[in-house]
Parts: structure tokens; C-alpha cells; sequence
């Protein structure tokens, strides 16, 4: 599998740096590791729903991988390219990888900002993001695509719906804070193990 960020429409290559953050988003697989150019990332192995924050890469093209941590072994073998000065989130998870470009511009005073993603296997219908008990936040979100970015109140709770019912699916509870950016994102290889998650980007 080979994943780019960005494709490139011009014959020279331009130089710089961008920012990586991996997740490992699935829920059987056993602790990983996430190696570019050969070297591993993450200090120690990452289990189900563990992170590495975002790290430094130039723009060049680079081979990564994500092995088995206790064998070594490569699961998914794939290539970065990206642009200068992006953020970058990748995702493990159903066997392969998905990559979201991150907005890391700040909120407003007083404010959090998050984006929703659905990675749950189970979760094939789209579905619809709201604040528990209140406002629809995220219509019709389909598989493995991110929504755009907002601002909410700190410590907000989310409710996950089946597209256009009022149907709780699951309620996130968060401590979100104010001045910070987050993903928030379903895991789960089935419809019975849904799992909501914070990740904080900034």
C-alpha cells in the first residue's frame, strides 16, 4: 500500500517541513510500532487507541511502516510525501492506514475546536455528531471521512445518531479545554464495541 498526503503537479520538488501524529486506531491488533526511514517513532509500543504526537518530517518522500511490535513484523507498508508547514493525523485501523490533513488555527477565546471521524467497522450507514442534548453539530458523516472543524464549549459531551433520527448511538463524555484543537473519532472493529475517543491535536 502505497499512501501519499499530497500528490505533486510539478517537476520541482519543494522543500520543507510538515508534522505527523499516528493513532492506532484498531481494536485487535496487538501493540505496534510506527517506523519512518527506518526508525521507530513511538518510544514504546502503542496499544488501541494510543498516540504519537506530532513529530517533524521534511517534505521528501519517505518510507514508513507499521510493524508488530513484540515480532517486528510489517503489516502495512506505505510512503509519505506531504507539504511544508501542514499538520497531519494517520489512523490504523481495519488493516490499513487513512491520513486527515489538520487544521491546527486556533479558536475562538473561550472556545475548543474538534472535528468528528467515524472509523468504527460497524458503522457502514452514515451518521450524525450533535452536543448531547442539544444542536446537530455534523450531518450524513460518511465512513472514514472527517468532518469540518468548529467551535465548541469546553468539557462539551457529543452524541453519535443514525443520519436524520434522533437514535443515540453512543454519547461521548470530554474534558475538552478551551484554547485547544481535538479529533474525535469512533473505534471499533463492530457495531458492538463502538468507542468514542478524544484525541488532542493542539
Amino acid at each position: 500500500m502505497a499512501t501519499g498526503f499530497t500528490s505533486c503537479k510539478k517537476k520541482t520538488e519543494v522543500t520543507g517541513t510538515s508534522y505527523i501524529q499516528f493513532v492506532n486506531a484498531s481494536e485487535t491488533s496487538s501493540p505496534i510500532d510506527f517506523y519512518v526511514d527506518n526508525n521507530k517513532t513511538n518510544p514504546s509500543p502503542l496499544a488501541y487507541t494510543q498516540s504519537v504526537g506530532y513529530f517533524a518530517i521534511s517534505t521528501a518522500s519517505h518510507p514508513a511502516a507499521i510493524k508488530i511490535a513484540s515480532t517486528g513484523a510489517t503489516v502495512v507498508p506505505f510512503t509519505l510525501t506531504s507539504e511544508p508547514n501542514v499538520y497531519y493525523s494517520i489512523f490504523y485501523f481495519g488493516g490499513l492506514t487513512t491520513a486527515y490533513t489538520d487544521d491546527i488555527t486556533a479558536p475562538q477565546t473561550g472556545k475548543a475546536r474538534v472535528r468528528f471521524i467515524n472509523l468504527n467497522l460497524g458503522l457502514t450507514a452514515n451518521i450524525d455528531f450533535g452536543i448531547t442534548g442539544g444542536a446537530t453539530l455534523v450531518t450524513s458523516l460518511s465512513s472514514a471521512i472527517n468532518s469540518s472543524y468548529m467551535d465548541v464549549a469546553p468539557g462539551a459531551s457529543f452524541s453519535v445518531y443514525n443520519t436524520g433520527t434522533t437514535t443515540v448511538l453512543l454519547t461521548i463524555p470530554t474534558t475538552i479545554q478551551a484554547g485547544h484543537i481535538y479529533t474525535i473519532y469512533l473505534s471499533g472493529d463492530e457495531l458492538g464495541s463502538i468507542a468514542g475517543n478524544v484525541l488532542l491535536q493542539k
